[in-house]
């Protein structure tokens, strides 16, 4: 008997201290500020230092605009070229590439990565940046928001150039590896990918720990009562090793559209969501570290 009674007296004790643990566990911070009505559709994000460049989306002007934590605009690049839908940016150690790959409607036969300096300070504008254009496998006509040739997420690493699809009909995730020295090829065959279940419209990689980030929303037309209601989207967030497999799935605390993801020199992690019919753009500081 007095073998149970200490043993239960053990029990209590680390369940006391389990909850005590769970009830300290400071909850990730998030945070937001509201970006200018210039970014209303902002539909990608890069770190640059304690900056971010954003721009926006289809038929925006084209424009890449650098804003500081605060959402202010520090400066702005225009380009000569058109913005057919703008959609992603990342960047090496010289320069950004600005992915104008959007294909919801599926109509288009090629899409393209624009490559710019990173300092814009010297640049004449506007601007005329190198252009790669990636030709698209030829296929029977495609159903708007029922395919699997649109592209949210472009990601530089290691040298090459990573497109992550959106998928609108597989559910799964694509990624294509593309040379961003070539200014003329063709999608290569598509690589594996662990589905978050989650349509990707954005991606970043961190060389310190070897792991990507994507982040996105739930399938609006599957979340029907989401739909129908206009009540938002589900933003989620998924980690991956450097082999591409799937470590975790977080939910974040928002029902915005959210379209831009970074990580910034300090390992935090960013992401930037389009206006809606309430409230304007926002930049969040999610709380996460991707050490």
């Amino acid at each position: 008997m007095k073998f149970f009674r200490v043993l239960r007296r053990a029990v209590v004790l680390l369940l006391a201290l389990s909850l005590f643990a769970c009830a300290s566990a400071p909850k990730p911070e998030f945070t937001a500020v509201d970006l200018p009505a210039e970014l209303s559709e902002s539909s990608g994000l890069l770190c640059v230092g304690d900056e971010f460049v954003s721009f926006n989306d289809s038929g925006g002007l084209p424009v890449l605009y650098r804003f500081n934590a605060a959402g202010k605009i520090q400066q702005q690049l225009e380009l000569s070229v058109k913005n057919i839908d703008w959609e992603a940016i990342t960047s090496d150690s010289q320069f950004l590439y600005l992915a104008d790959t959007g294909n919801n409607a599926g109509k288009r036969t090629s899409v393209l990565i624009h490559k710019i300096p990173l300092d814009w300070r010297m640049l004449k504008q506007p601007y005329q940046p190198v252009t790669l254009e990636i030709s698209l496998p030829q296929q029977a006509a495609l159903k708007a928001y029922q395919h699997d040739l649109d592209f949210e997420a472009l990601v530089y690493q290691q040298g090459a150039l990573w497109l992550i699809s959106k998928s609108w009909a597989s559910q799964h995730p694509l990624r294509y590896r593309l040379d961003p020295s070539l200014t003329h090829q063709t999608l290569a065959l598509a690589l594996p990918l662990q589905s978050p279940d989650f349509l990707v419209t954005d991606a970043s990689f961190n060389s310190s720990t070897d792991q990507w980030w994507l982040v996105g929303y739930t399938n609006p037309y599957k979340a029907i009562w989401a739909y129908i209601t206009n009540s938002g989207f589900q933003a989620q967030i998924a980690r991956y090793d450097a082999q591409f497999q799937l470590l975790e799935v977080q939910t974040l605390p928002t029902q915005g559209q959210v379209e831009g993801l970074c990580i910034d020199q300090w390992q935090q992690i960013w992401i930037s969501e389009e206006a809606g019919k309430q409230k304007p753009a926002r930049l969040m500081k999610t709380g996460l570290s991707s050490r």
